[in-house]
C-alpha cells in the first residue's frame, strides 16, 4: 500500500468527466477510506511487467463473494448501471464510495460520494477509466473493481451479482465475450492470470 500523505488527497480521474462531486469527508475520512478499499485488495503483475490491482482471493474467499467480469465501456453507460444503482438503492446505499486504486500513484487518491444514480455512477467509471479504481459502499458488502478501461468486475453475494447485472451478463458465455474483446486489444492470452484468479468465484462457470 502506497504512503499515506499528510496533504489533502489529489483526485485521480478525469475531473472534467466526473463534473460536479463531492468528496467523502475530510482529507483524514478520505484516507480512511481509500485505506478500506485497499484491504479487499492486493497487488499483481500483468503479461506486460505493470503493476495492479485485483480484489484478493483471501478477502473473496472470507465474504463467501462470487464474480463476474463486464466490459468496461459498459459502465460509462446511465442505462447499463441503472441496475447496479437499483441494487444498491435497495440494499439501503443511497451513495457509495468511488476512489483509485492503482499500485502506480503515491498516497491515498480522493474518495468521491458517489450518488447510487445512473447519472453519477456512469460518471465516476468514464473519469477513472485510465488506471484501477473501485466503487464500494462503506459496509464493504459488495464492489465494483475496475482495470483501467479493460473490464469490471462485480463482487459480491450472489443475489446481489443478480440484481446488479442483466441475467445475459451473467455466466461463462458472457465472460468469454469480455475476454474476446481484451484479447483482441492486447493479444491472446493477456487475461488467462487475472480469469484462473477469479475462477474459483466465479458465477455460472
Amino acid at each position: 500500500m502506497p504512503e499515506t500523505p499528510t496533504a489533502k488527497p489529489s483526485p485521480a480521474g478525469i475531473l472534467e468527466t466526473l463534473g460536479e462531486m463531492p468528496r467523502a469527508g475530510t482529507a483524514g475520512q478520505q484516507i480512511a477510506l481509500h485505506d478500506l478499499a485497499w484491504t479487499t485488495l492486493e497487488t499483481f503483475i500483468a503479461p506486460n511487467g505493470v503493476a495492479g490491482t485485483r480484489l484478493s482471493n483471501a478477502w473473496l474467499c472470507s465474504r463467501g463473494w462470487r464474480v463476474q467480469l463486464v466490459d468496461h465501456y459498459l459502465m460509462w453507460k446511465e442505462e447499463w448501471v441503472a441496475r447496479l444503482a437499483e441494487a444498491a438503492r435497495s440494499r439501503g446505499h443511497a451513495f457509495l464510495l468511488g476512489t483509485s486504486v492503482h499500485p502506480m500513484i503515491e498516497g491515498p487518491s480522493a474518495v468521491w460520494r458517489v450518488a447510487t444514480d445512473p447519472d453519477p455512477t456512469s460518471r465516476f467509471f468514464e473519469a477513472h477509466y485510465t488506471g484501477f479504481h473501485m466503487l464500494f459502499p462503506a459496509d464493504l458488502s459488495f464492489a465494483i473493481h475496475a482495470n483501467e478501461g479493460d473490464y469490471a468486475v462485480y463482487a459480491g453475494p450472489e443475489e446481489f451479482i443478480r440484481a446488479a447485472l442483466p441475467p445475459e451478463a451473467i455466466g461463462a458465455a458472457a465472460t468469454a465475450d469480455v475476454v474476446e474483446g481484451i484479447e483482441e486489444e492486447h493479444g491472446e492470452g493477456a487475461i488467462d492470470g487475472i480469469l484462473a484468479h477469479y475462477a474459483p468465484f466465479m458465477l455460472d462457470r
